[in-house]
C-alpha cells in the first residue's frame, strides 16, 4: 500500500500501515502496553482459540546485541514450556517470527493475569503481617531460583514479577509458587555460550556485550557489574541473588535499600557497599522481631559482595520455608550459621513437617 504524503502517515497507525495488526492470520493486536524499553508490546487475542495473548515486537533493532537479546528471550521461553509443565514460572510460549526481512521480530505468549509485584507494594490500604510478606519472598525466590543450563535473569525487579491470584500450598512435595517472571531479554547462560558453535550465535553476541554497556535496571545490579566479566567463572549463577536480597529488605522494612539517581552514583557507592549492607541487616533485625536474627543472616549472605560467598536463591527459599512452616527462628548465631550452610540437610533440629534429605555418599 502506498502512502500519498507524510500527513497521511500521521493520520494512520504504524501497525495498520505495515499490516501487522494481525499476525499469522490469528494473533490480533488490540491494546498497546506501556513500559518497554527496547520493544513494543500489546495485549491481544488469538482468534483461532479465543484466548488472550501478549505480543512483544522488536522493531528495527538498533544493534546486533539488541536483536540477539530478543531472539534469546524467544528461545528461552520456548525451552521453558517443558519445565512449565512441572512448575510454572514463565509465560507460555505460543509463537514467534520475523517480518520485513527480519527488521521486525515478534514473540507471542499467553497473557498472564495477576498482580505485578510493583502494584502489590503500592497497595497502601493493606496492613500485612511479617509472615505474609515473607510468603511473597518465598514465592518470588522459588520462581527465580533455577532455570535450565544455569540461565540467570539479570534484570529482576518488582516490575517484571507477577503474583498469581491463587493460594500457595507450602506442604506440597512439588512446590508451585504461583509467581511468573517476565522480561527475559537480559538473560544469560554461560553454558550455552561455551557450547556455542559460531561467533554469530545469539549467546556469543550477548556474552561479548555484557560488561560493555548497561541496559538493565541499574539499581538492582550486583557489585561484580564493575569487575572483569570474564573472571566471574561459575559464580555468575549467583548474580540474581543480589536482587533477591534487595527484595527481602524491602519486604521486611517497606523501604528501598538503594535510591541511586544514576549509574555513576551507584558506581561510586561500591566502595562503601559493605557498610550499607551491614546497616540494612541491623534494620531488618529491628523490624523482624523474633525472626530478626535469621533474616539478618539470610540478607547478609544474599548481599555478600563476593559472589563466591553469596547465598544461592534456592537455599534462601528453603530457609524461608522453615521460618514459615516450622517457625524456625533461632537465637543462637552458630546454629543459624550451620543451618544456612545447607538448609535442606540441617540435622540440628527435629522438624514437624520436613524430613531431612540424606546424603547418598558412604
Amino acid at each position: 500500500m502506498l502512502i500519498d504524503s507524510s500527513e497521511d502517515v500521521k493520520k494512520k497507525d504504524f501497525f495498520e500501515i505495515t499490516g501487522i495488526t494481525l499476525l499469522e492470520g490469528r494473533y490480533r493486536l488490540q491494546q498497546e502496553v506501556t513500559g518497554g524499553k527496547s520493544s513494543t508490546s500489546f495485549f491481544g487475542k488469538d482468534e483461532a482459540t479465543g484466548l488472550e495473548v501478549f505480543v512483544k515486537l522488536c522493531i528495527f533493532p538498533r544493534s546486533g546485541l539488541e536483536r540477539a537479546r530478543f531472539k534469546n528471550e524467544i528461545a528461552f521461553l520456548k525451552r521453558n514450556n517443558f519445565y512449565n509443565m512441572i512448575i510454572k514460572k514463565t509465560p507460555i510460549y505460543l509463537s514467534d517470527g520475523e517480518l520485513f526481512d527480519g527488521r521486525i521480530i515478534y514473540l507471542v505468549t499467553e497473557r498472564v493475569h495477576g498482580t505485578l509485584l510493583s502494584d502489590w507494594f503500592n497497595q497502601r490500604d493493606r496492613v500485612r503481617s511479617l509472615k505474609e510478606r515473607l510468603l511473597i519472598a518465598y514465592r518470588v525466590f522459588g520462581a527465580t531460583e533455577h532455570f535450565d543450563m544455569q540461565t540467570i535473569h539479570r534484570d529482576l525487579h518488582v516490575g517484571n514479577i507477577i503474583l498469581l491470584d491463587a493460594e500457595v500450598d507450602l506442604y506440597s512435595d512439588i512446590p508451585d509458587f504461583k509467581t511468573i517472571v517476565l522480561d527475559w531479554g537480559q538473560s544469560y547462560s554461560r553454558a550455552f555460550y561455551e557450547y556455542s558453535e559460531s561467533d554469530d550465535d545469539d549467546m556469543v553476541i550477548i556474552h561479548q556485550g555484557i560488561g560493555k554497556e548497561v541496559t538493565n535496571s541499574f539499581y538492582n545490579l550486583p557489585p561484580e557489574t564493575f569487575i572483569d566479566w570474564e573472571k566471574s567463572g561459575s559464580e555468575y549463577a549467583k548474580y540474581d541473588s543480589w536482587a533477591m536480597g534487595l527484595l527481602l529488605y524491602k519486604l521486611v522494612t517497606g523501604k528501598d535499600l538503594f535510591t541511586f539517581k544514576n549509574i555513576g552514583e551507584y558506581a561510586s557507592s561500591i566502595k562503601r557497599i559493605d557498610s550499607v549492607v551491614s546497616m540494612a541487616c541491623a534494620e531488618v533485625f529491628r523490624e523482624a522481631a523474633e525472626a530478626g536474627l535469621i533474616l539478618c543472616a539470610i540478607l547478609r549472605r544474599l548481599m555478600c559482595t563476593r559472589p563466591s560467598e553469596r547465598m544461592r536463591i534456592m537455599d534462601a527459599r528453603f530457609a524461608l520455608w522453615f521460618i514459615l512452616v516450622e517457625d524456625f527462628m533461632p537465637t543462637d548465631p552458630q546454629e543459624i550459621s550451620n543451618f544456612l550452610e545447607s538448609p535442606a540437610y540441617f540435622e540440628g533440629r527435629v522438624w514437624k513437617h520436613f524430613k531431612v534429605e540424606q546424603d547418598n555418599e558412604g
